[in-house]
């Protein structure tokens, strides 16, 4: 490695950074590391689903290819999902996340989410600590779960599932803050155990969650609820004013990460070309998964693509991206913003450069 004066620094307009933003923190843009002003942040979601026969070692390689160009374009968080007994080809989750870390650079990385009720809390808690070790920050996504051949072939009544999610995210926290932890509930026991070692700091749990009483859990069990792809801003914005009333309540913050169906385009028409495809065939499978019966209204998603995608997906150009983004700041206080910009069968190439493009025209204006 060459020294500093070997290295080409991008061009980066500093005029906008205050002492302020300065002290804020970090993010990297092309290998360097400059002030960052804004409040939003934001997160890529790898998809770990491919078409079925699809090579595993390729599917890493266009994961990590992906990485590397979030890390190169600025964001700050990435992650990635989990399912079981999938009719995609599916990478799974730990080893994954553990593999991006390599080249995550100054990222946070996390689980997202994590299927909390099929998994010991010991072992994800111990998972996510060595996780920690490995990059700048770790948030712990967890959820529920829903479909019913995970939980079925896993021997876990799904009727368990949120006894068994509340249970695992309090023991989880117990073990990353305190010394010796004596646990006993109706799922899960441990006796007077400890981390070791624990995490530096303790991981920011958020809690997927789409009907109303999951999301009233997520504001009483978690440090977040994970706003869901699949639902309006107007549907999230209700949920919210629940959301918020417990968490105010509790004296917590309202604010929430965002997740979202997203593709960035020179123009609307392009967004659209290039998603719409790949997004109605993941969507129709989430209807034969199941995940519409966890859905507020359980024919919401039931619908044409172009119903679908108002009011929910980001499609368009970096002006109409950006202007949708500081909707979710103002309308929801979203405090980040995880998008997935690739779904099975679409071209690597083509979502790699949707996020150069996040990066060099959404990021430094929102």
């Amino acid at each position: 490695m060459g020294d500093a004066g070997d290295r080409t620094v991008p061009s980066v307009d500093y005029s906008p950074f205050t002492l302020a933003s300065f002290l804020s923190g970090f993010r990297t843009v092309k290998g360097v590391r400059v002030p960052v002003s804004r409040d939003m942040k934001f997160g890529l979601f790898v998809n770990p689903q491919a078409p079925a026969g699809t090579a595993p070692t390729a599917l890493a390689d266009d994961l990590l290819a992906q990485t590397e160009a979030a890390r190169d374009a600025g964001f700050d968080l990435v992650t990635t999902g989990q399912h079981y007994l999938a009719d995609y080809a599916q990478l799974q989750l730990m080893p994954l996340l553990a593999r991006m870390t390599a080249v995550s650079g100054s990222m946070r990385v996390g689980s997202g989410i994590v299927l909390l009720p099929l998994h010991h809390p010991v072992e994800i808690a111990e998972q996510l600590t060595t996780l920690s070790a490995l990059c700048d920050g770790v948030v712990a996504g967890v959820g529920a779960g829903y479909r019913d051949v995970e939980f079925e072939s896993f021997g876990i009544p799904k009727e368990e599932r949120a006894g068994r999610l509340a249970e695992g995210v309090e023991l989880m926290n117990r073990l990353w803050t305190e010394e010796n932890v004596t646990f006993d509930g109706e799922f899960y026991s441990v006796d007077d155990v400890s981390i070791t070692p624990r995490p530096a700091e303790k991981p920011d749990v958020w809690v997927a969650a789409n009907a109303r009483r999951a999301v009233e859990r997520a504001a009483r069990i978690g440090d977040a609820w994970f706003v869901n792809p699949h639902a309006t801003v107007a549907e999230i914005r209700e949920q919210k004013r629940q959301y918020d009333a417990v968490r105010e309540e509790r004296g917590e913050d309202t604010d929430v990460p965002v997740f979202r169906e997203a593709f960035v385009a020179p123009t609307r028409d392009e967004a659209v070309s290039a998603a719409r495809e790949h997004l109605e065939a993941k969507y129709q499978r989430y209807i034969e998964w199941g995940q519409d019966e966890a859905m507020e209204d359980q024919e919401d998603l039931h619908r044409s693509f172009e119903e679908l995608a108002e009011d929910r997906f980001v499609l368009g150009t970096p002006e109409e991206a950006c202007a949708e983004i500081e909707r979710y700041e103002e309308e929801l206080n979203a405090s980040d913003v995880v998008l997935r910009v690739c779904w099975p069968g679409m071209d690597n190439e083509r979502a790699v450069e949707c996020i150069e493009r996040i990066g060099d025209d959404v990021i430094p204006h929102v």
